[in-house]
Order: structure tokens, then C-alpha cells, then sequence
């Protein structure tokens, strides 16, 4: 008996559309205008035939690139399938990048073309794109989605509506093994990296993912997080396509907007970062979820505080589902179908195809629940950095993620923060998550971060950046009375606080601790600097 042909994402696509054609495959909800557009699978086939002929037409082949720079807009699925029905790679980038990494990404990748919006939040990309041109040599064409809204421009921008005629004759051209994404990371260390993958990578984690989590029927998700980021990609688009279901695409994040969306358009998962939960969390009308369609949220990335999932299982009546994942590993681990609970306390267990350690400095590894670095490996992994080596970042296959974790008695993990993030206070080590979710749980504290700040008798202290509540003042004396109060080791309470308006994060939501521990340096100089002056 012959072995079935393994599939390529574009190969999903066709299923949900020979499957459901009249089905909605997405919906664009535009949040400032209030618009709405959809299209169903057949149509948005039939849309992906004529942009992948316009895209052959400006000579992209196999394996060429194609770098998109979309917002959570309709013309995004249209113009992914259209890639993947040419074979060629998908090149993401977030719409909050500008100039200078728009210019890095579109250098590295050789990319033949590039997708933008003309103009999005006030900003031209279009402009941008042409002033990046004359030294991008490998780059080709410009095409632009809402080309109407801007100006004059160059004889090589496209309007992303006028491209291609009929391509139903385009035979599709990608293998499993092809190079299917380059994914930039957005950088909580600060350098940027061409992250690989090829359609089994990602296919075989999206798959393991539906086995583990068992994702609501009917699946419709809202695409909160940007599909130029992992996250709105591969567990919006792609998994909304691979479960046959529909994606709902909001341009632009705000927890009402989310809400109304949710509601009339019977969503019933979301795949996105904390901050969104918690934001849905502080805007939904208590009891107004009891009759929601909303069945389960998921949260990969950065850890979860803990006192955020009972909270949002109460207000929003659905099912929480903290988990793990990276650009790297879509996602190795999460709370499970058959163990709901475990989401209060952990990060879940590891999915089917994937496995996960706990090692020591010297990659043996850890006891359990001892603290240590997450190493990963399996099906999923990415095949290495685009145009670097790969040797620092793999041992026996073994990647090491830059996370610290501790797995339980019973085999599940809780992850504990980057391992760059640590804090060591006179050799010993400050448990910062730990400390972030009481402080967390603060009425004065809307969000918290703890990094290192240098300190010459300890080598290191704990200073909090701090987004206080409307109304509040949280003080360092404030602070450490509420930490006094319950009962948390002094060694361990912060020794400065910072307010701030915001926390600098990527797009996907994770807090960027390389920034605030620049901005304490920076400070702190300021002060010594002061100091020596008078």
C-alpha cells in the first residue's frame, strides 16, 4: 500500500476549498471606519488564482521571496496562498517596522517583491518602500495595497487590485520540504534573525496543536496579533485554514472593538499574547460573556501571570489555555483538552512530536522542579538561521530557547522568563516571575516588568518598571510594604521603582527587558553624572 503524499499548506487550502466553498474563510474588520468585508473560500480562491498570476507575471518563481509588510486586512490570506501556490517563501514583517528594518529584512532576504499597505495609521508606507528602492537592487516591484489613498509614485508600484487575470491554470509548484516562511524575530534581545521553516515544520505543529488543545468546532478565530508576527500567521491564518474554519481579521487592537467583533461574529477562539486577555479581561461588562460564543483562548509567548487565568475564566466564561511557543517552535507546550485545570498553576504539558528539557548551565539535565534553561527539540524546529550558522544554537538537535523553566513531579512545566532576565542579588538568584505576579496582583499596578541594574557591593539589584493604575502612585516604600505584607523574602523585593506609560514590547507582546535594562543604565549614569556635578 502506498504511502499518502505529505501536504503542503497551500495543499490545505485547496481541501478547505474543494471541503467548504461557500463557507466564510475570512473576515476584515477595519476598527477606525467600522467596514467589513469577507470573502468565502471559493471566492477567496478564486482571488488567490489571479494575484499568484500577477505575482508569476512580475517573474516570481519557486523559492523566490516575497516580503509582506499587512496589516490584519482581507488582502492578507489572499496574498499568502498566492505565494505558497507558486512555491515561493513568505517573508513577514510587522506594520510597526519602518525604515531602517524594513531596509535590513528586504537586503537580507533578496526579496523580488514586496507587499504594503499605501497608507495604514496615517503612516505611507508606500513612500517608505519607494525611498528604500534605488538601494535594494534585488527588489523589483512594489505593490500596494489601497494604492488610492497616496500620491504620486514610481513606474514599478502595483496596485495590489489590478494585479493578475485569471491564474487558474497555475499548477501548484511547492514540496513539503520547500522553504516556506522567513520569519524575522522582532527581537527581545535586540538583533533580529531570519528564523527557516518549511511547510512541515510548520504544518506538523499546527497539526500536533489540534490534537493537544482540541480547538473549539465550528473554529473561528479572531486575529488580534499581527500576521507579519508567528502568532497571526501560523495560528490565525494558517490553523484557521487547516481546521476549515474562518478567520476574523481586526486591523487594529481595541478591547471594544474585540468585544463587538467576538459577538457579532460568533468568534470562538483566539490565539494572542496577555496583554490582549488582560485588556478583554478589563473591558467586558460583568456577565456579558455568560452567553458568548467564546470558547477557548490561547496563550503562547511570554509567561502568563498566574492570577490572570482565574480572572479571565470567571469574566469571559471560556476555557484559558496557557502554552509555550517561539518563532522558532510554533508551540511545544500547552494545557491540554484532558487536564483544564492545570492552567491555573502551569504551562501544560509537552505536545506530540516535540520534547522539552530542563538542563543546567552545563546541559545535563535539572531534578524536577529545579529551575534551569528550556531546550527543545522535534518535528516542528526550524531548519536554523537564514544566512548564519547554526552550531551556538543546537546541541544533539537539542535548541536552546533562552528560557528558563522547571518541569513538575507529574511531568508539566511552568516557564519562568527569559534567561537573560535574571537577577542575581549577591549570588542569589531573584525569582522574577514570581515576584511580577504578586506585584501583579497589586490594585496599584497595571503591569510590571523586574531586570537587573548594576550595583557595585551586590553586583545586581531588582528595579520594577511599573504602569500604574489610573489614579495611583505607586511608591517604592508602597511597594515594598505590599511585598512585606505577603510575605515575600526582603532579599527579593525590587529596590527601585520606575513609572512608566507603557512597556516597550514586541509584536507579539512580549516585554522587551533589553530596553528597560538600557533605560536603568541610562538612569542611573544620569544620576552618577548629577551627583559628581554637585
Amino acid at each position: 500500500m502506498s504511502q499518502a503524499r505529505e501536504m503542503t499548506i497551500y495543499d490545505d487550502f485547496l481541501n478547505a476549498v474543494d471541503t467548504w466553498p461557500h463557507h466564510l474563510a475570512a473576515v476584515a474588520i477595519e476598527t477606525e471606519s467600522g467596514r467589513r468585508r469577507s470573502l468565502t473560500y471559493a471566492e477567496l480562491a478564486k482571488r488567490v488564482d489571479q494575484v499568484a498570476q500577477g505575482l508569476k507575471d512580475l517573474g516570481v518563481n519557486r523559492g523566490d521571496v516575497v516580503s509582506v509588510q499587512l496589516p490584519n486586512v482581507l488582502e492578507f490570506p489572499v496574498a499568502l496562498y498566492a505565494i505558497y501556490k507558486l512555491g515561493a517563501v513568505f517573508n513577514g514583517l510587522t506594520s510597526i517596522f519602518r525604515d531602517r528594518e524594513v531596509e535590513f529584512i528586504l537586503r537580507k532576504t533578496e526579496s523580488k517583491v514586496f507587499v504594503a499597505p499605501a497608507l495604514f495609521r496615517r503612516y505611507d508606507y508606500l513612500q517608505m518602500a519607494q525611498r528604500l528602492l534605488p538601494g535594494l537592487p534585488h527588489l523589483q516591484h512594489i505593490v500596494a495595497v489601497g494604492l488610492e489613498a497616496t500620491g504620486s509614485f514610481q513606474s514599478n508600484v502595483i496596485a495590489f487590485d489590478q494585479l493578475g487575470s485569471d491564474g487558474a491554470g497555475i499548477d501548484p509548484r511547492g514540496e513539503p520540504l520547500d522553504l516556506a516562511q522567513l520569519a524575522f524575530t522582532s527581537g527581545t534581545t535586540g538583533e533580529p534573525k531570519g528564523v527557516m521553516h518549511n511547510h512541515r515544520t510548520l504544518r506538523r505543529t499546527a497539526l500536533r496543536f489540534i490534537k493537544h488543545v482540541a480547538p473549539p468546532d465550528p473554529f473561528v478565530d479572531l486575529v488580534v496579533s499581527p500576521v507579519g508576527h508567528q502568532t497571526g500567521f501560523l495560528w490565525g491564518t494558517i490553523l484557521s485554514t487547516m481546521m476549515r474554519g474562518t478567520a476574523v481579521y481586526l486591523d487594529i487592537w481595541n478591547p471594544v472593538a474585540g468585544w463587538e467583533a467576538i459577538r457579532n461574529e460568533r468568534v470562538t477562539t483566539m490565539v494572542a499574547s496577555a496583554p490582549f486577555l488582560r485588556d478583554l479581561v478589563e473591558t467586558v461588562p460583568p456577565g456579558d460573556a455568560i452567553r458568548s460564543s467564546l470558547e477557548m483562548i490561547a496563550i503562547p509567548g511570554a509567561p502568563i501571570p498566574r492570577s490572570l487565568v482565574p480572572q479571565a475564566r470567571s469574566k469571559l466564561s471560556c476555557r484559558i489555555v496557557p502554552a509555550w511557543g517561539m518563532t522558532e517552535y510554533g508551540i511545544a507546550l500547552a494545557v491540554g483538552s484532558r487536564d483544564p485545570e492545570l492552567a491555573y498553576e502551569t504551562d501544560g504539558s509537552v505536545l506530540p512530536g516535540a520534547e522539552v528539557r530542563v538542563v543546567s548551565p552545563t546541559d545535563e539535565p535539572v531534578l524536577p522542579n529545579v529551575e534551569g534553561d528550556l531546550q527543545i527539540r522535534g518535528e516542528g524546529l526550524f531548519l536554523g538561521y537564514f544566512k548564519r550558522p547554526n552550531d551556538e544554537y543546537c546541541t544533539d538537535g537539542w535548541f536552546r530557547t533562552g528560557d528558563r523553566a522547571m518541569m513538575t513531579d507529574q511531568g508539566f512545566f511552568k516557564i519562568a522568563g527569559r534567561s537573560k532576565d535574571i537577577i542575581i542579588r549577591g549570588g542569589e538568584n531573584i525569582p522574577v516571575q514570581d515576584i511580577e505576579n504578586v506585584l501583579f496582583q497589586w490594585d496599584a499596578v497595571k503591569e510590571v516588568a523586574l531586570v537587573a541594574m548594576p550595583d557595585e557591593r551586590l553586583g545586581e539589584r531588582a528595579c520594577a518598571f511599573i504602569v500604574p493604575r489610573p489614579g495611583s502612585h505607586p511608591t517604592l516604600e508602597a511597594m515594598q510594604d505590599y511585598l512585606r505584607r505577603h510575605r515575600v523574602t526582603p532579599q527579593y523585593w525590587p529596590e527601585r521603582v520606575e513609572l512608566v506609560d507603557q512597556l516597550p514590547r514586541t509584536a507579539s507582546g512580549k516585554v522587551q527587558k533589553f530596553r528597560l535594562r538600557q533605560d536603568i543604565q541610562k538612569r542611573l549614569a544620569a544620576n552618577s553624572d548629577l551627583e559628581t556635578s554637585n
